[in-house]
């Protein structure tokens, strides 16, 4: 069985080789009850190159507590959640099948191995207010090993978990502080840590963690720690003598450092008046190698894959919002690859538009969907009940629910798909200069930058132009989607046809996306801190502003054709059709008015577009 939790939690860390003593009785307006001790073994697992840890998710497989299975654990923002999948009956190297796939997208199909084993003595105290348990504070004594570096480390944390989800958030922050003013005064700090996995690799610690055993090396002087997290008596006094002897070495040696110093001073004075300094400076830097457009370029796709990774994997626990930010990613990486054209290789970067394209099909299918459930609510409120009945409302909704459903399992197909995971490994590849050209490493950041951006803002332009002021002299040249045909069909605009009516809107709805990939280019440049210059920013601030007026007009196309289709399906079954005629009726006329205005609006766009942007763009 697969459950989900979110979990509400704080840790800490306890600095130091000693088992903290906290001064529970001291908790102010909470008591502890008896502790329970636990002795818990966790096996994580990752890819060769740690794609996991990367994406701040961890899969384990625990024995011992009161959640024997597997686990996947992962952080969102602010957000923690866990995944649990229980009980352990598969071989112990044998991930269970669901697991895998919601890792898929982050995986990519990899074999995953054992990177790291996680000894854990826990003490659980139960903090209990006035009715009944609100908490949970658990100490940890944590023994990891690094199984591929082959590396043992220490170390003391502490956690505290809200046990009952029905607390506001006064009396959670009530529980929280009354715990930590007890664990701060025992010499504990907020933790650095994400997970215990980052620790058990060196990838965090300071001085919280600490080194008993490397390769070819016995265990530290200060000995290994025992179950209750105390270190053996006998190693105490060899830790004091050691203590005493630094502290003697350190005080020797910081007086041999000031006569150092000031010698050095003296030096450096010498070498100062001279010049010498300045150019051995000068020798440094010339030394560190320059950062180029190529370089900017890979840390753009780097990070906006990863992105895309991390939301695959939020839309398959079926996260919030995730099917359109996994939609602006995946947009956003083909706006790049469109604005890069010059400095990707022609066969590498047409071939992964192509697919990106493919992509953003089903999940814009998936999204007009969610934009159609939002704006049926806005219009069903909007009526009264005399218009609109309570039965008709419901009707709509769960038309609205079913509509959404179908769209959503068409996008976890995809995301399933083979094709769908070889164009991540290819991305990937992408993203590690593979098909990047030479031209871009001739160009610093910034001439990339005003390069790149330039390029999408010229996009903007030339397809606002198109029909800033009247339509195409022939509007059978122009090839119009399947959106904008119905919309020509459905809508009659004063001194035009169908034909020309499609057109008309197929130029705005491209006008509108040029102008959201000129956003995306300029914020994914921002994000590489390449600076692209402040006119060609400023423009494409401009232009996602006139993205915002124009999107009105198409998501009053999307809800057109969807209240279109509800109508024929409520026909088909011989039910009521005069609640969704009327929404239908509004969309036409809001819709109708949009056209009237673009021609306006795109006028205004080119004008300020040209005005803000330098001469040379």
């Amino acid at each position: 069985m697969v459950t989900q939790q979110v979990e509400i939690e704080r840790k800490y860390d306890v600095p130091g080789h000693d088992r903290p003593e906290l001064a529970l009785h001291e908790l102010e307006g909470f008591t502890v009850g008896e502790p329970v001790e636990h002795d818990m073994s966790a096996t994580y697992y990752d890819t060769a190159d740690l794609q996991l840890a990367r994406a701040k998710v961890a899969l384990r497989r625990r024995r011992g507590g009161s959640d024997d299975g597997w686990h996947v654990k992962y952080q969102a923002g602010d957000a923690r959640g866990e995944i649990h999948h229980e009980p352990l009956k598969t071989a112990p190297t044998r991930i269970p099948a669901a697991l895998r796939k919601v890792l898929l997208g982050l995986t990519l199909g990899e074999e995953l191995t054992p990177v790291a084993t996680i000894d854990t003595h826990r003490t659980e105290y139960p903090v209990l207010g006035a009715q009944g348990q609100d908490a949970e504070l658990c100490l940890d004594a944590v023994t990891a090993r690094d199984e591929r570096a082959g590396v043992t480390r220490a170390w003391f944390e502490c956690e505290v978990e809200l046990s009952r989800h029905d607390l506001g958030d006064e009396q959670a922050r009530t529980v929280f502080d009354a715990v930590e003013a007890v664990l701060f005064a025992a010499g504990a700090r907020t933790s650095s840590s994400v997970a215990k996995i980052a620790r058990a690799l060196g990838q965090d610690g300071g001085d919280v963690v600490r080194v008993v055993e490397a390769p070819g090396e016995g265990k530290d002087e200060d000995g290994a720690l025992s179950t209750s997290g105390t270190r053996l008596a006998k190693n105490k006094k060899v830790s004091k003598d050691k203590a005493k002897k630094k502290a003697k070495d350190k005080t020797k040696s910081a007086s041999k450092g000031k006569s150092k110093d000031k010698s050095a001073g003296k030096d450096k004075g010498r070498a100062a008046s001279s010049g010498k300094g300045k150019d051995a400076q000068k020798r440094e830097t010339s030394e560190q190698p320059k950062r180029t457009g190529a370089d900017v370029l890979a840390a753009v796709l780097d990070r906006l894959v990863g992105e895309l990774q991390s939301w695959d994997f939020a839309v398959r626990l079926g996260a919030a919002d995730s099917v359109h930010q996994l939609r602006v990613r995946s947009r956003t990486l083909r706006s790049v690859l469109q604005a890069s054209r010059g400095f990707i290789s022609p066969e590498v970067g047409s071939d992964l538009e192509k697919r990106l394209k493919l992509l953003a099909q089903v999940l814009g299918d998936a999204r007009d969907q969610e934009v159609a459930r939002e704006r049926l609510d806005a219009l069903l409120d909007a009526q009264s009940a005399d218009l609109v009945s309570a039965t008709a409302a419901r009707e709509l909704r769960e038309a609205a629910e079913h509509r959404g459903d179908d769209a959503a399992r068409a996008v976890r197909r995809e995301l399933d798909s083979p094709a769908y995971l070889q164009l991540l490994r290819d991305l990937r590849e992408l993203s590690r200069g593979e098909g990047i050209t030479d031209e871009a490493a001739q160009l610093s950041p910034k001439r990339f930058a005003k390069t790149v951006l330039g390029a999408a803002l010229n996009r903007v332009l030339s397809t606002a132009a198109t029909t800033a002021t009247t339509a195409p002299e022939d509007p059978e040249e122009v090839t119009v989607s399947t959106m904008a045909a119905v919309v020509g069909e459905r809508v009659s605009i004063p001194g035009k046809d169908a034909r020309q009516t499609a057109v008309a809107f197929e130029v705005l709805h491209e006008t509108r996306k040029a102008a959201e990939s000129a956003r995306y280019v300029s914020e994914a440049l921002a994000h590489a801190h390449a600076k692209a210059g402040k006119k060609r920013i400023r423009a494409a601030v401009v232009a996602k502003d006139y993205q915002d007026d124009l999107g009105v007009v198409t998501d009053a196309a999307v809800m057109e054709e969807w209240l279109a289709r509800v109508a024929r399906s409520l026909q088909r079954t011989g039910r009521d059709r005069y609640a969704v005629g009327l929404l239908h009726g509004i969309e036409l006329s809001d819709l109708r008015n949009g056209l009237l205005e673009a021609p306006e609006i795109l006028e205004d766009l080119v004008e300020d577009l040209q005005e803000t942007l330098p001469e040379k763009h």
